[in-house]
Protein backbone atom coordinates (compact mmCIF):
# COMPACT_ATOMS: atom_id res chain seq x y z
CA UNK A 1 0.00 0.00 0.00
CA UNK A 2 2.97 2.41 0.58
CA UNK A 3 4.21 1.70 -2.20
CA UNK A 4 1.32 2.65 -4.13
CA UNK A 5 0.81 6.31 -2.35
CA UNK A 6 4.48 7.00 -3.23
CA UNK A 7 3.87 5.97 -6.75
CA UNK A 8 0.67 8.22 -7.22
CA UNK A 9 2.44 10.71 -5.76
CA UNK A 10 5.83 11.42 -7.53
CA UNK A 11 3.42 10.97 -10.55
CA UNK A 12 1.29 13.74 -9.56
CA UNK A 13 3.31 17.19 -9.69
CA UNK A 14 1.22 19.34 -7.63
CA UNK A 15 0.27 16.87 -4.90
CA UNK A 16 3.99 16.12 -4.73
CA UNK A 17 4.62 20.58 -4.40
CA UNK A 18 1.72 20.35 -1.65
CA UNK A 19 2.93 17.23 0.65
CA UNK A 20 6.57 19.22 0.27
CA UNK A 21 5.20 22.42 1.27
CA UNK A 22 3.55 20.63 3.83
CA UNK A 23 5.77 19.08 5.46
CA UNK A 24 8.69 22.55 5.22
CA UNK A 25 5.47 24.41 7.27
CA UNK A 26 5.66 21.73 9.65
CA UNK A 27 9.51 22.05 9.97
CA UNK A 28 9.29 25.64 10.13
CA UNK A 29 6.45 25.53 12.71
CA UNK A 30 9.27 22.92 14.92
CA UNK A 31 11.76 25.11 14.82
CA UNK A 32 10.11 28.94 15.69
CA UNK A 33 7.20 27.42 17.92
CA UNK A 34 10.12 27.14 21.00
CA UNK A 35 10.82 30.79 20.91
CA UNK A 36 7.54 31.95 21.75
CA UNK A 37 6.73 29.34 24.57
CA UNK A 38 10.22 30.01 26.19
CA UNK A 39 9.62 33.24 28.61
CA UNK A 40 13.48 33.93 28.25
CA UNK A 41 15.49 33.31 25.27
CA UNK A 42 18.60 35.33 25.99
CA UNK A 43 20.33 34.94 29.62
CA UNK A 44 20.75 38.42 31.20
CA UNK A 45 24.32 39.22 32.58
CA UNK A 46 24.16 41.18 35.91
CA UNK A 47 27.11 43.70 34.57
CA UNK A 48 25.92 43.90 30.80
CA UNK A 49 24.48 47.69 30.16
CA UNK A 50 22.99 48.98 26.95
CA UNK A 51 25.25 51.41 24.71
CA UNK A 52 23.90 54.75 24.53
CA UNK A 53 23.33 56.04 20.80
CA UNK A 54 26.86 58.11 20.59
CA UNK A 55 28.22 55.10 22.07
CA UNK A 56 26.75 52.89 19.61
CA UNK A 57 27.30 55.48 15.99
CA UNK A 58 31.24 55.06 17.97
CA UNK A 59 31.10 51.57 17.81
CA UNK A 60 29.63 51.45 14.18
CA UNK A 61 32.40 53.49 13.20
CA UNK A 62 35.19 51.96 14.65
CA UNK A 63 33.71 48.18 13.34
CA UNK A 64 33.29 50.19 9.92
CA UNK A 65 36.50 51.75 9.55
CA UNK A 66 38.76 48.77 11.83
Amino acid sequence: MAEFFHRKVERNAIGFVLLIIAAASVGGIVEIAPLFTIDETVETVPDMRVYTPLELAGRNIYIREG
